[in-house]
């Protein structure tokens, strides 16, 4: 599993208890990318697999967007939802995100 530049970015922007439990939910999609919860929705119009990951920390709620290209799990962003709208805008214009092109 790799995260791009931008998820590293946007994880850092959270206080250090929810950056361990984002880590912890993201690590568990490297083994399991496709678990069988409602928490996960497969993302339509988009170029590669992607997918987006719904979580609850404490008071926020928030989207962990990844894609999967030949086996490897890479998370894209990792967001409020009151941002996510916007970054899915960008994504969907995406055909592979920069960090991960051969």
């Amino acid at each position: 599993m790799e995260y791009t530049r931008r998820a590293v970015k946007d994880l850092k922007s959270f206080a250090a208890d929810h950056q361990k439990k984002i880590i912890q939910e993201t690590i568990k999609l490297g083994s399991n990318p496709l678990p069988l919860k409602k928490k996960v929705k497969r993302i339509h119009g988009i170029r590669f697999p992607c997918y987006r990951l719904r979580m609850d920390i404490g008071d926020d709620s928030l989207k962990v967007f990844y894609g999967i290209k030949n086996e490897l799990v890479f998370i894209l962003r990792i967001i409020s939802k009151k941002d996510a709208d916007q970054v899915l805008k960008r994504i969907k214009d995406s055909k592979v995100p920069p960090e991960i092109k051969n």
